[in-house]
């Protein structure tokens, strides 16, 4: 059967089964509750005793020994209770469960002739996480929706194991981007292409954008940066898993709308502002009438009207005066901010932020149990910091999950999700050098012809059916059926400019032009001139992912938990994409790069996990196995493989290609706590971890006159080896302090390599040569050929039961190193008289902070709670939140005469710091709430100062202590001149007002 022939009868399959839901997302992570009924004056077990988890139709009746399980309990929290006949009934409440966790409870039943009346208790946290076997945190709604962060991204950014790079991208505990697994209610949230088009693997900015889900449909959050069981692939770094709200008994909901007024939300001046350089060189009618003759001679006035000089002197004049007012209109009309520039210059500050949130849920008929749902939304437009063509980014998530409990054992859910997002290439990040105007300096600044990238937009329409099936009281069978679809678009768009006749304005009689004819006026060692005919880049990009997950639970013993599971994933992938040229095709593109491939990458997973819980000791024990193939076609030689386009070496190639390889891994991990007593508990953690090369690593395939990238499809798993050594220990009735000692080993990790091939790219520079004296050109290319490690401690002291505080410190310090082996280029065996090194080189790592320190604070003020004032506690039912982030600055290089030539990353940014604050109150009306709130981050008006990219700007930084927004002793510098609103790369002071409705 072809593969197409299994693809549709796929899509038939699910068309089928979501016939009646549409756009879905599947079932999310669970946890479980065991314990001890006995009775409270013999202390005996009792058996047969019954545990019922209120409101819900879980529960189960206890064993000869008084003891009982309770599986697959969606986390929250809950008041569960035993009862017996002969004895009074007994109530835990507010018993929290959490995700991947177990709950231990204990119940002591009075006998009812001496107790008639029911004991209801609140349940209190464990001073300890007994079962803890690598080093994970949680954070539950009621802390997600009061905390100074703007979405579920901030959430991530509370723990000093996750950083935030300088694109928007995470990091987690040293690791690279694209190592995280983020799962929606057990669903990965994947993109597959990160890439800008046409740049052979660089990075797109905020590809973490799906991360945003909408926080009033979270119920709780677990972020895992240490080990994570076998349960969990493709992820060499930590796993994020969300888990959604399911509906309540009876219909509640709730609105909020988020407003940030307009403004200029970078340092320094006004980027358009009257005082900068060109301002002030051309701004002015007098300055033009200061080069009046070389102006003229530009606008080639004196050779139109050359007749009229000699014979009228005097109109000669006149008219000349009046071609230098023309031109100096046009000039300010094609450099002043309007909503009709046609360069695309506005005003960037007239824009104000506002997100709009929903959540509603509740019972779907009379029976509350039966079917419920419960759907949340967002959409959110965030102006961006900098001038961009799409001025303001905007996002929207739906999200909507049924769930259906027919009795006999079986639960079904099926959820969908609509997620969208329209921004930028090289724009989305908090940091001011991927917010807008990139690569400016070193390059020159676009603030002039902001249009020159296009508008991106991307899309991911998922569905997913989950159906759980209880065989037993002791097991249960899970079948996930997902499928995505994903689409990235940048369309080509017109630009108008003077390298076309239509928008040229040559003169003041030119009846039909837009823009200023090329002149010394468009400075254009400093600014980008309006030249080119077509936005800078092209990119159509389509992806469908069909997933097929099955997992299956028994509970063995009360003791023992055995979990096993098979993962299926497959894509067919479309990718097109130009850089630098108008024209789409990819293969007779004459300038610039362009990038295309087809590709039906396949992944399959099996995982065996064993859970053993006594009282002195807890394991999780775990082996996985991991498969994929990328399903494309590998050159037969890369060193001549057939280019089809046009203007290349001139040599054909060889059209033969190979399929691409199956690689395989084993997994092998262990995590075990042990508790000593109840105060204290120790833990090791040892695994290894493995994800796939991001799809552009191994597919790509990029054109610019011959081959100027060919990836490499038979990529082997990057792979991780982590160590972790933990301490929990109880310091009061509400302190807990974690003490963590990690390592994370990394190999296999992927880099560059180059290629000389005789089809390579003419484009690349000077060729080598063959023993036949022919011309050996370069092609970009990847490989295994990388590696790095963290070693580092990590310590947490938190609160962990608490009634008005509530607060979380965490530091790390650390130190990543990252390198390269072997040689940097591959040669063919008759290339001519080169020799090549095999070398091995590790240094600190670009990306590392050595401290890294988080705080979440929290007070909250209950309805009783706070001063009264005439009559009135203005502070009830609210809660005061802050947060303070302390990261060393990133590494550089600087090298004095004094210094080895080798030396890199030898010198530090400064410290970062900032402080957030949130307010937020609710007001009861009934049964209606309005929910008040403030937030303002950056508090103080803490400066990031920005890395440098020039070598100029570095050393007049060290040794004079200037930066970017300073002119010096020159205030001429290029840095100066383009970018000086860049001298700081965090935003400044922003205030955000919330209103809501809930009930």
């Amino acid at each position: 059967m072809k593969r197409s022939d299994i693809k549709n009868l796929y899509k038939i399959f699910l068309i089928i089964l979501f016939l009646l839901s549409i756009n879905i997302f599947p079932q999310g992570q669970s946890g479980k509750i065991s314990g001890v009924v006995i009775d409270a004056s013999t202390k005996e077990p009792l058996i047969g005793a019954n545990v019922l988890i209120e409101g819900t139709n879980f529960g189960a009746a206890t064993n000869v020994d008084g003891k009982f399980v309770i599986l697959n309990i969606s986390p929250g929290t809950y008041n569960i209770s035993a009862s017996m006949i002969g004895y009074s009934k007994t109530t835990l409440k507010s018993v929290e469960v959490y995700i991947d966790r177990t709950t231990q409870l204990s119940f002591g039943l009075n006998d009812e002739a001496l107790q008639m009346e029911q004991v209801v208790v609140v349940a209190t946290k464990p001073p300890v996480i007994k079962d803890q076997t690598a080093t994970a945190q949680h954070i539950d709604d009621r802390q997600i929706k009061v905390a100074p962060i703007e979405g579920l991204r901030g959430a991530l950014e509370l723990g000093a194991g996750f950083q935030k790079d300088q694109k928007g991208n995470f990091l987690v505990r040293g690791s690279g981007s694209n190592e995280l697994n983020f799962q929606i209610n057990g669903v990965e949230q994947m993109s597959s292409n990160t890439s800008a088009p046409g740049t052979f693997g660089s990075e797109k900015a905020d590809n973490s954008w799906k991360y945003d889900v909408n926080p009033l449909g979270v119920k709780q959050l677990q972020l895992i940066t240490g080990g994570f069981s076998a349960e969990y692939g493709n992820a060499q770094a930590g796993v994020v898993k969300v888990v959604l709200k399911d509906g309540a008994p009876k219909f509640t909901g709730e609105v909020r709308v988020e407003y940030r007024p307009s403004g200029q939300y970078h340092y320094g001046d006004y980027i358009y502002s009257k005082n900068n350089w060109e301002w002030q060189k051309w701004g002015t009618i007098d300055k033009w009438i200061e080069k009046k003759d070389q102006i003229l001679r530009e606008l080639t006035f004196e050779t139109r009207y050359e007749w009229l000089k000699t014979s009228n002197p005097v109109l000669y004049n006149q008219l000349a005066d009046e071609e230098i007012k023309w031109a100096y209109d046009l000039w300010i009309k094609n450099h002043e901010p309007s909503d009709n520039n046609v360069l695309g210059v506005y005003d960037y500050t007239q824009y104000s932020y506002q997100r709009y949130l929903f959540g509603f849920g509740g019972p779907l008929g009379s029976d509350p149990n039966l079917l419920k749902f419960y759907i949340s939304g967002e959409y959110k437009r965030n102006p961006t910091r900098l001038p961009t063509p799409e001025k303001v980014q905007t996002g929207q998530n739906y999200i909507l999950n049924v769930t259906y409990q027919p009795g006999n054992g079986h639960k079904f859910k099926v959820m969908g999700s609509y997620q969208s997002y329209i921004g930028g290439i090289w724009s989305g990040s908090s940091d001011i050098r991927w917010s807008g105007l990139a690569f400016t300096p070193p390059g020159v600044s676009t603030k002039y012809l902001v249009t020159i990238d296009p508008v991106r937009e991307e899309q991911t329409i998922a569905q997913t059916f989950n159906w759980v099936y209880a065989i037993s009281p002791e097991s249960f069978a899970e079948l996930t059926l997902t499928h995505q679809q994903e689409k990235y678009e940048l369309p080509y768009k017109y630009l108008a400019g003077y390298g076309l006749e239509v928008d040229r304005a040559d003169s003041s009689k030119d009846p039909s032009g837009t823009v200023l004819r090329d002149g010394s006026w468009w400075e254009k060692d400093v600014f980008r001139a309006p030249f080119s005919f077509s936005t800078n880049y092209y990119q159509d990009s389509r992806t469908e992912n069909f997933g097929l997950k099955f997992d299956y639970t028994n509970q063995i013993t009360f003791n023992q938990l055995l979990k096993a599971g098979i993962q299926v994933q497959y894509w067919d992938m479309f990718n097109n994409g130009v850089n630098s040229s108008y024209q789409a095709n990819s293969f007779i593109a004459r300038n610039g790069f362009a990038d295309s491939y087809y590709a039906y990458p396949v992944s399959l997973g099996f995982y065996l996990q064993d859970r053993f819980e006594f009282e002195g000791i807890i394991a999780n024990v775990g082996l996985r196995a991991e498969a994929y193939n990328y399903q494309t076609q590998i050159p037969e030689d890369p060193f001549n493989y057939l280019y089809p386009g046009t203007e290349g070496s001139g040599v054909v190639g060889n059209p033969n290609t190979v399929p691409s390889e199956t690689r395989y891994t084993l997994l092998p991990r262990l995590g075990v706590s042990f508790p000593i007593g109840e105060s204290t508990a120790f833990r090791i953690q040892y695994g290894h971890f493995a994800s796939m090369p991001i799809f552009s690593e191994a597919l790509s395939k990029r054109t610019a006159s011959g081959w100027s990238g060919l990836a490499d499809g038979n990529l082997k798993a990057k792979k991780t080896i982590t160590y972790e050594f933990g301490l929990q220990q109880q310091l009061s009735d509400i302190h807990r302090l974690d003490l963590v000692l990690y390592f994370n080993d990394r190999f296999d990790q992927t880099g560059t390599i180059t290629l000389a091939s005789a089809t390579g790219s003419r484009t690349s520079g000077a060729p080598i040569f063959d023993e036949n004296n022919n011309p050996l050109y370069f092609i970009n290319s990847f490989a295994n050929n990388r590696f790095g490690s963290t070693f580092g401690f990590e310590t947490i002291f938190e609160t962990f039961a608490f009634k008005e505080w509530s607060y979380r410190l965490s530091y790390s310090i650390s130190q990543t190193t990252s390198g390269n082996f072997g040689s940097n280029i591959k040669l063919p065996e008759n290339a001519r008289d080169l020799s090549t090194r095999n070398v091995a080189r590790e240094d600190l790592a670009g990306w590392d902070r050595t401290h890294n320190f988080r705080a979440l604070v929290q007070y909250f003020i209950d309805s009783d709670g706070g001063f009264e004032l005439f009559g009135i506690k203005p502070f009830s039912n609210s809660v005061f939140s802050l947060t303070y982030t302390a990261q060393s600055g990133l590494p550089f290089t600087y090298i004095t005469e004094f210094d080895l030539i080798d030396v890199f990353n030898n010198r530090r940014y400064p410290l970062e710091s900032m402080v957030d604050f949130s307010f937020n109150k609710d007001i009861l009306i009934d049964n209606i709430k309005i929910v008040l709130g403030i937030r303002i981050m950056n508090l103080f008006e803490n400066k990031w100062l920005t890395p440098f990219a020039t070598r100029d700007d570095i050393n007049l930084w060290i040794d004079k202590g200037i930066t970017m927004d300073m002119p010096g002793s020159d205030p001429t510098r290029f840095s100066y001149l383009v970018a000086p609103y860049r001298a700081y790369l965090n935003i400044p002071r922003q205030i955000f007002f919330t209103f809501g409705v809930g009930f």
